[in-house]
């Protein structure tokens, strides 16, 4: 993934196919619970 697709995907809201997950402290539980989901979508 380029830096300019990264930046042009955070410019929008979340949808179906994003969801933002803020993790500035290690990875919370629950990135893995949405994670999950979309990996079996």
């Amino acid at each position: 993934m380029t830096t300019e697709l990264m930046l042009q995907l955070l410019s929008k809201d979340e949808k179906i196919t994003i969801e933002y997950k803020e993790c500035q402290n290690g990875i919370y539980d629950d990135v893995y619970e949405t994670v999950c989901p979309f990996s079996n979508r």
